[in-house]
């Protein structure tokens, strides 16, 4: 059973919560492996346009900011330093522009979760947690 909340008792706080800030962090930086993995090659602003798909009711909540180019690029940039996408810049329309594609340690680390949902979907804990979530 979904509980029902009160958005305007909730949305202060949540805006204010770590625990929804680092959670929609450290997700994103999945989802930035499968996007860049599902697209072969995309640029910096089209990746933040396909996570807005993902977070659009935190967003419109008022929980994330829409396009926070701020925080995307340091998070590329990292991804990059640590070996999972590699960028490259392509002059386009007069202007330099880099394009992510994603290495072979990062397609092994997208696996690497990708192959755990066997485990996830038969372990007792992930179990409860997914019934809680989707009910």
């Amino acid at each position: 059973m979904i509980k029902k909340i009160d958005k305007t008792k909730i949305e202060d706080s949540l805006k204010k919560n770590r625990i929804v800030k680092h959670g929609v962090n450290g997700l994103s930086r999945f989802l930035i492996l499968w996007i860049i993995k599902y697209n072969k090659s995309i640029h910096g602003y089209a990746i933040m346009k396909e996570l807005d798909k993902f977070f659009f009711q935190l967003i419109e909540d008022g929980v994330l900011k829409p396009s926070n180019s701020s925080k995307i690029y340091p998070i590329l940039r990292k991804m990059e330093e640590n070996g999972t996408i590699i960028g490259k810049w392509h002059k386009q329309e007069n202007q330099k522009v880099k394009y992510y594609s994603i290495t072979e340690h990062g397609l092994q680390i997208f696996y690497y979760f990708v192959n755990k949902k066997e485990y996830m979907l038969k372990n007792e804990q992930w179990k409860l947690l997914f019934k809680d979530i989707i009910e």
